[in-house]
């Protein structure tokens, strides 16, 4: 994010000459609007509630924790792979197959009695189901490249707005049983792929052939080389800490919420339904006024420390409606952070190797997906539940450490 000043000091009847903005909406828009809010729909319909539905299958919160982490497994490599395919295929083919990957999921977790159907339904949703990439590939496609930043945000407001509904819906639909909100699920993937279906294909001109490494898994080369840089290191090292601390807590908020609260699934969707409502207000209504009054680093230490008072209230507490007030501050820390830490990190490297970077840390942030669960799992089932937001007020605490050292030195 940046902020942005301009002299007000100009003649009265001096003209400033602008671009005309000749943006037009392309049609083809809604659809992809539509489908991205169904798959966040789906997704976070069904999120909150897996634990819930783990522990009725008499599952221990390791072995929840080792199912869920199944999932981000598969995305490790399904994610850099499906873009690939996509060029080589088109969007379209893989639209329809991650798609059918996903409603396959949907259904086995609406029928499952058994953990061995648990695990099937992420693996198989998790091998190739997402299809963010390739929806922010098609919008590439069919929008010019000035007018991107504007589509990719009307996309995050349709993210948010699944980000909102699902975990309602699912709350409610669980109180009839855990299979109701899988089936529903399923439906609104039955929704997507009818308006997949719709959609012209955009790639006209394929690669014959078709080239997969390692390096498109994991980056290991590029991620030495800024490993070795220390400014990019430090901002890399910066992202990584606030993944782990709040990936930790959120990974496993649902079996922290059951033990340290005695809530139930549907009081717990709408604790995610209020984390993601006051987000979507922060992003969109408030986070440019906050950032140009108080700048960006003391902007990133109010919002450490927000997640940071958070963690400490919900580690303090056993009470089901206080637990609003935290998340509260957990949602506007997140809200404001990772925009700021998104920035620091892109703006750490030249303009050719920002795609790299990212790369390099999605990388990371999917092996963090994978082991957070499992430890995440272990802590709950072994430990005190405030172990999970006292850890991750550590690694909170851990930035702020961190970002006092940078100002000492660049004053």
């Amino acid at each position: 994010m940046r902020a942005f000043s301009g002299g007000y000091d100009l003649l009265e009847n001096e003209t400033v000459r602008r671009e005309p903005d000749d943006f037009v909406f392309d049609k083809r828009l809604y659809v992809i609007f539509l489908i991205i809010f169904t798959e966040v729909l789906g997704f976070t319909l069904v999120l909150p509630l897996l634990p819930f539905l783990g522990l009725s299958l008499g599952l221990t919160p390791i072995e929840i924790g080792l199912i869920a982490s199944v999932f981000s497994f598969c995305q490790l490599f399904a994610s850099p792979i499906t873009g690939k395919l996509s060029d080589r295929f088109g969007r379209k083919p893989l639209f329809l197959l991650s798609q059918l990957s996903t409603l396959t999921g949907f259904l086995l977790l609406g029928f499952a009695t058994t953990a061995l159907l648990l695990f099937l339904a992420r693996f198989i949703d998790g091998l190739l189901g997402s299809n963010m990439t390739v929806s922010q590939a098609y919008i590439s496609d069919i929008t010019e490249p000035r007018h991107r930043t504007r589509v990719f945000g009307y996309s995050s407001g349709v993210f948010g707005a699944g980000l909102i509904f699902g975990p309602v819906l699912g709350g409610m639909l669980s109180s009839i049983s855990y299979s109701v909100p899988m089936f529903f699920a399923a439906g609104t993937t039955l929704i997507s792929i009818a308006l997949v279906v719709l959609l012209p294909e955009t790639v006209t001109e394929k690669p014959e052939v078709l080239s997969i490494g390692l390096s498109d898994i994991f980056p290991v080369a590029e991620a030495r080389r800024f490993i070795t840089t220390p400014h990019v290191r430090q901002s890399l090292v910066m992202f990584v800490i606030y993944n782990v601390g709040f990936f930790l807590f959120i990974a496993n908020f649902s079996l922290f919420a059951e033990t340290q609260f005695g809530v139930n699934a549907e009081q717990v969707s709408f604790f995610f339904a209020w984390i993601g409502i006051v987000r979507v207000i922060i992003q969109t209504f408030f986070i440019a006024r906050i950032q140009q009054a108080l700048g960006e680093e003391r902007l990133l230490i109010t919002g450490i420390a927000a997640m940071l008072i958070a963690m400490v209230s919900l580690a303090l507490t056993t009470e089901y409606w206080f637990v609003f007030a935290p998340l509260f501050f957990l949602s506007f820390g997140t809200g404001v952070s990772r925009p700021i830490l998104m920035s620091a990190l892109t703006n750490s490297v030249t303009r050719t190797e920002t795609a790299t970077i990212l790369g390099v840390n999605n990388s990371l942030s999917s092996v963090a997906q994978i082991i957070i669960p499992i430890v995440g799992g272990f802590i709950i089932q072994h430990l005190p539940s405030q172990t999970i937001p006292i850890v991750s007020a550590v690694f909170f605490t851990a930035m702020l450490w961190i970002i006092r050292n940078r100002m000492r030195q660049t004053n």
